[in-house]
């Protein structure tokens, strides 16, 4: 008997593991083929708004190319499947304010393509905000099955992910992010503006909004070079100097007389 349990044991068991192990093999991929904006931060959190400006780039830069990242869910396929993709703004128009370099089309044996937006620098932009919208739908090749993304977020509690929107202007609605208020005072577009002008050899433009971009050593010399600046055109607006105020060291350029009034980098510290 003792013989007999000790064959069978081993058999048995190895059945057993062999349909366990069956259990747990996954099947085959059966969902239906899906499409989605997936558009991340470099922290890898998916958004559907992205907004930009070309008040960081020179002069010379007169448009921007925004890649726009349109995923698939499912097998590659062996031809290009065109996606249906609409493409509006209630208040940019096609061809004058921006321009689509891309079609709408997920290129054979891939799973995704950026569906580039050409964004153009114009006089409009200036003093006025534009947006472009850019929204998915169910096709023959691809269904719209996932919608939205939980943030976790009270505030704002999911993403679209068959909507996404394009900001872009000319102008600040914030100070840039890599702005020191204890060195050069309270933020102004026409404060950047001058330092720009002073420190453009010193400084590049895009480092203003990066946080940390700039060391402390350049703020220490660019508050420096600024009072000492800012201290001549003071001695020309009174007299005391021969010579004519820089206009882009005025708050208003178009003052005269009496109304003309200086920029204030006075820093702002705690002790204040």
């Amino acid at each position: 008997m003792m013989k007999n349990l000790k064959i069978w044991f081993p058999m048995c068991l190895a059945l057993c593991l062999w349909s366990a192990c069956d259990e747990r093999t996954p099947d085959l991929y059966s969902a239906p083929d899906g499409i989605y904006f997936n558009n991340r931060t470099s922290g890898s959190v998916l958004v559907d708004t992205t907004t930009l400006t070309f008040v960081y780039e020179p002069d010379e830069t007169m448009y921007l190319d925004v890649p726009v990242v349109i995923q698939t869910i499912g097998r590659q396929a062996d031809i290009d499947r065109p996606v249906n993709l609409k493409v509006w703004s209630d208040n940019a128009e096609e061809g004058v304010d921006y321009e689509l370099l891309t079609p709408a089309v997920v290129p054979a044996h891939a799973s995704m393509f950026s569906y580039v937006v050409r964004l153009k620098r114009t006089e409009a932009i200036k003093t006025e905000l534009k947006s472009i919208y850019l929204e998915l739908s169910a096709n023959e090749y691809f269904t719209t099955f996932l919608e939205r993304d939980s943030t976790g977020s009270e505030e704002r509690p999911y993403t679209e992910m068959l909507k996404f929107r394009i900001d872009f202007s000319d102008f600040y609605s914030t100070p840039p992010a890599g702005w020191l208020p204890e060195y050069v005072g309270e933020f102004s577009e026409r404060k950047l503006r001058l330092m720009w002008k002073l420190f453009d050899d010193v400084v590049d433009r895009a480092d203003y909004n990066v946080k940390g971009a700039i060391p402390f050593n350049k703020w220490v010399y660019m508050q420096r070079e600024i009072d000492t600046y800012m201290t001549k055109q003071l001695y020309i607006l009174l007299g005391y100097e021969q010579g004519t105020v820089d206009v882009d060291a005025l708050v208003d350029p178009a003052a005269e007389g009496d109304d003309r009034q200086l920029l204030d980098f006075t820093p702002i510290t705690s002790d204040n």
